[in-house]
């Protein structure tokens, strides 16, 4: 048998072949061109199913190539941030849309944000007023809701938690329209997100639902409605709440209907490859040192969880604490056991790598970020980006020719 395709199970693991593994410079940060392919499979299924359209938000995973890859199935892109609309403009092809909301709107952005984005929905009643009457675009003009409508246990991720600055209180909103209506005219859009990483899309139904219960007397005088992201899709996903939801929006209000996944379409296209550089004892546990880092995926020191490493094996007989390169204590990955002994020079696979990492990933110590490469559905290993000293340097204000 030949090597494993890329995306190919192993357990629960997704895995790359050896010759993908062998052939990248370490740490390597590698994007299966196949699984993000097949992850927009998954949307072609939703847009055949909802009248939706389809955006993806750039927040876990930004980068040109990929951009460009994904941009034939998509009806455009979500963006945080100036940055991130700029982006988004120069990839979105002709007729698609680029999309913004943030809680950090800037007065001196403005007016290249009016020129880069064709829905802009502010995040509060403060920044409409402020902001809206720059801009140009009958229907560009949007305002964030936040539904008060806490899906998400954990309240590092509920955009609905109490205080919550992400959108304007459904009960304000409500207050206004009933008591200074004419203030929200100019209006044309609505948005809201209210879960993270939800494995179906009844918790979205339930949003919309309180909504039209809320404002659905408002709703008819709007052009269109966002959704959101933080929904899992994929082949299995049951999509006849979507489906009602939109159905609803469409019936009682004729609404233009966005969403916009980003992580689920990601998440699985993205592997780790990192090599063991030293291997000790300490205090009874056999210490492999690696050549990344917690700085390339800072989501495991700051939620404290253990990624998933292709070939561990709980009752594998050689035990070993993976640790990073960095001189932080904590940079640890956790213990795992293995078939087989590492050495110096062993090369591991960390999957399910593409969301939260290399747009969070940072040059604490000096040390280096990930080569960028991505894999093409034939197997062919491609260099899209090389991190050098320049890139540490640029940040510190030091020149690339100062000597000591």
């Amino acid at each position: 048998m030949g090597e494993p395709s890329i995306g190919a199970v192993e357990g629960a693991l997704r895995i790359l072949p050896a010759s993908v593994t062998e052939a990248v410079e370490t740490p390597a940060f590698i994007v299966s061109e196949q699984a993000v392919l097949e992850g927009l499979d998954a949307t072609r299924r939703l847009r055949q199913r909802t009248d939706c359209k389809l955006l993806y938000t750039l927040k876990p995973l930004a980068s040109a190539f990929l951009l460009e890859l994904m941009r034939p199935a998509l009806d455009g892109f979500s963006a945080s941030s100036l940055y991130e609309a700029r982006l988004a403009r120069a990839a979105v092809l002709p007729g698609g849309t680029v999309h913004i909301t943030t809680p950090g709107f800037r007065a001196g952005e403005i007016a290249e944000l009016d020129r880069l984005c064709d829905y802009v929905a502010f995040n509060s009643l403060s920044q409409l007023q402020r902001f809206a009457p720059s801009l140009h675009g009958d229907s560009k003009t949007g305002l964030r809701v936040n539904p008060r409508l806490s899906l998400v246990d954990d309240e590092r991720y509920d955009p609905c938690r109490t205080h919550s600055k992400l959108g304007t209180p459904i009960g304000q909103l409500r207050r206004l329209l009933d008591q200074h209506a004419g203030q929200l005219d100019g209006v044309r859009g609505l948005h809201f997100h209210t879960n993270c990483d939800a494995e179906d899309f009844t918790p979205l139904l339930a949003t919309v639902r309180r909504i039209e219960k809320r404002l659905g007397d408002w709703l008819p005088r709007l052009d269109w409605i966002n959704l959101g992201g933080g929904y899992v899709l994929d082949a299995a996903t049951d999509l006849a709440p979507l489906a009602e939801a939109v159905e609803r929006l469409k019936a009682s209000a004729d609404l233009e209907v966005f969403i916009e996944p980003g992580a689920t379409l990601v998440r699985r296209a993205g592997y780790l490859v990192t090599e063991v550089i030293d291997l000790f004892r300490s205090s009874g546990k056999t210490v492999a040192v690696l050549d990344t880092t917690i700085n390339h995926w800072p989501e495991i020191f700051e939620y404290q969880f253990e990624p998933d490493i292709a070939g561990h094996n709980d009752d594998g007989e050689y035990e070993y604490l993976l640790a990073g390169c960095s001189c932080l204590a904590g940079d640890l990955l956790g213990e795992y056991a293995f078939d087989v002994p590492l050495e110096i020079g062993s090369r591991l696979v960390l999957p399910d790598f593409g969301a939260y990492t290399m747009v969070k990933a940072n040059m604490f110590n000096g040390i280096n970020l990930p080569t960028i490469y991505s894999v093409t559905p034939g197997g062919n290993v491609v260099l899209q980006r090389r991190f050098t000293f320049d890139d540490f340097s640029s940040r510190t204000g030091v020149a690339t020719d100062a000597s000591v």
